[in-house]
Formats: C-alpha cells, sequence, structure tokens
C-alpha cells in the first residue's frame, strides 16, 4: 500500500499520507511525488498548485510538517494549504484545557436535559438527541454529540466550537444557528474542526490548522499553539 497518494476534490487537490507509515516512508514517497508534480504537464511555476495534506488518525509534530514544507518550498508556487487530520492529540487537548482554564465536562446528557455552564467548556462526555450542552464561552469537544451545543450565550459570535459536530442536531454560535442535517456533506467528521461566525455573520467550518487566520485573537490568547 502506498504511504504518499494524490488526489482531486472540490477546493483543488489533496495528498493522503497513510497513517500507519513510517515517516521515513512518508518523506521518501511525498519527496518523489513533489518532484513529479514539479515536472507535471498539468502544473506551471505561473499558475502553481495548491493543496491539503490529509494525515488521517494521526497528528504530525511541528517538525514533521516543517520537513514535509521544506520539501514543497523547493518548487516554485507548490503551497501546502493545511494539514488536515481526524484527531485532535492530548498535547492540543491539555493545552486548549491549561491556557484556557475550562471546565472539563465527562457526562452524559440525555434527551430534555440541559447543561448550562460558565466559561470555556472540555466536553468528553456524549449528548444524545434532544441534550442540549450551554456556554458563554468556547466550547472543545472530544466526546459525541448527538443534540444541540450553544456557545458564546446569548449572543457572543466571537466564541468557538472545536470537535466534531457531523451527527449534532444543531449548533448555536451566538444568535445564529445551524441545523446540521441542511450541511452535512459540509461537515468533516474531525474532531479538529472548527465551527466559527465568519465576517458576513454566517456560520463557516474550519481546521485547527487555521485557527491564526479564523481568530488571531484566540490564537494569541492560547499562545500561538
Amino acid at each position: 500500500m502506498k504511504s504518499v497518494v494524490l488526489k482531486g476534490n472540490q477546493n483543488g487537490f489533496e495528498i493522503i499520507l497513510n497513517d500507519s507509515a513510517s515517516f521515513e516512508d512518508i518523506k521518501n514517497e511525498f519527496t518523489d511525488l513533489i518532484n513529479r508534480l514539479g515536472q507535471s504537464k498539468d502544473y506551471s511555476a505561473e499558475k502553481g498548485m495548491h493543496f491539503d495534506i490529509a494525515t488521517g488518525n494521526r497528528v504530525f509534530s511541528v517538525e514533521q510538517k516543517q520537513v514535509l514544507r521544506d520539501i514543497v518550498n523547493k518548487k516554485e508556487n507548490l503551497v501546502i494549504n493545511q494539514f488536515v487530520a481526524n484527531v485532535m492529540s492530548n498535547d492540543e487537548a491539555y493545552h486548549l484545557r491549561d491556557e484556557n482554564r475550562v471546565t472539563i465536562i465527562e457526562q452524559t446528557i440525555r434527551n430534555g436535559q440541559n447543561l448550562k455552564i460558565k466559561g470555556d467548556v472540555l466536553f468528553l462526555g456524549k449528548i444524545h438527541k434532544g441534550g442540549e450542552l450551554i456556554t458563554n464561552g468556547n466550547l472543545f469537544c472530544m466526546g459525541q454529540v448527538e443534540g444541540i451545543v450553544q456557545v458564546g450565550f446569548p449572543v457572543d459570535e466571537s466564541k468557538l466550537a472545536v470537535g466534531n459536530f457531523h451527527n449534532a442536531q444543531q449548533v448555536r454560535l451566538g444568535e445564529q444557528i445551524e441545523i446540521i442535517a441542511d450541511k452535512r456533506e459540509e461537515i468533516s467528521e474531525d474532531l479538529r474542526t472548527v465551527v466559527y461566525v465568519n465576517g458576513l455573520h454566517s456560520i463557516s467550518y474550519s481546521n485547527l490548522d487555521n485557527i491564526k487566520e479564523i481568530s488571531p485573537k484566540f490564537f494569541s490568547r492560547i499562545g500561538g499553539m
């Protein structure tokens, strides 16, 4: 099985890394792929090529990411947009907890129940359909969400929700409400998904690697993670 695969998607190109392969194998195959892309008839230095790197159920270290960036930077106008993983590392979760003094919640919220918390929340439990978790702060979710989450209650649209909300009923940020069933195909099953209110006052989705662009103030607050 290949360690590195290039695929096209609706946003351009994606390089998928085998999360069970050794980093040395990935680096070698990645180097070969980048060299071939630089020589491809579909590539020109003027037009360039942008792509995401998907690491699956594996979080690469800052050093490993930089190794891959250095390989890409040797080719003119080949650009890595972002690294996308399906998991949040323990280091990231604890960093978010420590820097933001969040409340850790491990309980189950059942149908008809709602739990209101002040401040930021690291949620490790499960929210059943019809259950609701409400906070006036940010939400960092490593649990299961099938119900409703609301951050920035009641009207603060600067707050963020980070986690896998693919199976949620609703995500609410301040006064903005997203019915997830209407957006299911657009929402990744990724614990590093960031839900935020954009400049047009509508809900958008991105990845934790892009937190600096999404919210520079929040990025600064957590120490440039």
